[in-house]
């Protein structure tokens, strides 16, 4: 596992039914990349690093590399986002199950690291952002989805199946599993994705436990799909976001599409650069529009 510290003054559907961008010049532009901190800092999956006293923890495993990555706000002692990506090394069928192997991360400095009993008996699930049944194909990969890092508070009733966040989840999963079953001999594509929740502004922070985690008031995923097979890369993405609640509105999220928003919508509400490693003419062309029928979600 690597760590890198950031101290800078300074569906059910098919995703292989998913329309491509319109073609994109072959001189391609990017002004707003990541600075290359380190390679994995120039990632596509990965959003634009904030300078500060922020952790960039990279999480990987001997069987296919990076696991996944991680923004770590140490003033808040929590977690910015989590980029993770889906494709054909890490979704190989190798069932490991859950390992339940709750652990605080001791890449994390000690006085900001958050721990076991500061998560415990507070009100709140530990709520995944990657979730445990998205890395079972290796022992070592599931046991990092435990990881207090990649955790949040999160209401039982929102946060396991059949609630909001649990579906979510679930149709997530079925996006790639629902393209390794349509092309078995296709190696190339990638689901690209960012999930976390709102800690940067006051007013998207719905409290603190007693052992003073911050609770989001609300959650995002934002996909980016790439279709290996067009000559343009068939680049489509667009975002989940939803409010943190204690289930008493009765939401399951079993209609998903209300809650699907353009990328660039998402910047703007968390104030966060996803993807900010496409070229520049592609990230404006992805990130400007959600379609739900291209992603399997009937239009509400």
């Amino acid at each position: 596992m690597g760590l890198v510290l950031l101290l800078l003054a300074d569906c059910s559907g098919d995703v292989t039914n998913i329309p491509e961008a319109p073609e994109i010049p072959t001189e391609q532009v990017n002004e707003n990349a990541n600075v290359v901190y380190t390679d994995y800092s120039t990632r596509m999956e990965m959003p634009r690093l904030q300078l500060g006293v922020n952790l960039f923890l990279v999480k990987t495993v001997p069987v296919y590399g990076v696991n996944y990555c991680v923004e770590y706000d140490c003033s808040k002692r929590a977690t910015r986002w989590v980029a993770f990506r889906w494709d054909y090394d890490n979704t190989v069928d190798n069932e490991v199950g859950r390992t339940d192997k709750w652990a605080e991360d001791e890449e994390i400095p000690d006085t900001f690291r958050v721990r076991l009993s500061d998560h415990t008996s507070d009100g709140y699930d530990r709520g995944h952002m990657l979730a445990s049944e998205d890395r079972q194909n290796s022992w070592e990969a599931n046991e990092q989805t435990f990881l207090m890092t990649n955790m949040h508070p999160q209401y039982n009733k929102f946060n396991a199946s059949p609630f909001v966040w649990g579906n979510m989840e679930k149709w997530a999963r079925k996006l790639y599993a629902n393209w390794r079953t349509a092309k078995p001999n296709v190696t190339q594509d990638t689901i690209y994705v960012v999930k976390g929740g709102t800690i940067d502004n006051d007013g998207q922070i719905l409290e603190e436990t007693v052992k003073g985690l911050v609770v989001p008031r609300y959650f995002f995923m934002a996909f980016l799909y790439k279709n290996s097979q067009s000559s343009q890369g068939g680049y489509k993405a667009m975002a989940l976001w939803v409010e943190h609640t204690d289930g008493t509105n009765r939401d399951d999220g079993s209609s998903l599409a209300k809650y699907m928003i353009s990328i660039d919508e998402l910047e703007r509400r968390t104030g966060i650069d996803f993807f900010c490693n496409l070229p520049d003419e592609l990230e404006r062309v992805v990130e400007s529009n959600a379609v739900a029928a291209a992603w399997g979600l009937p239009a509400e």
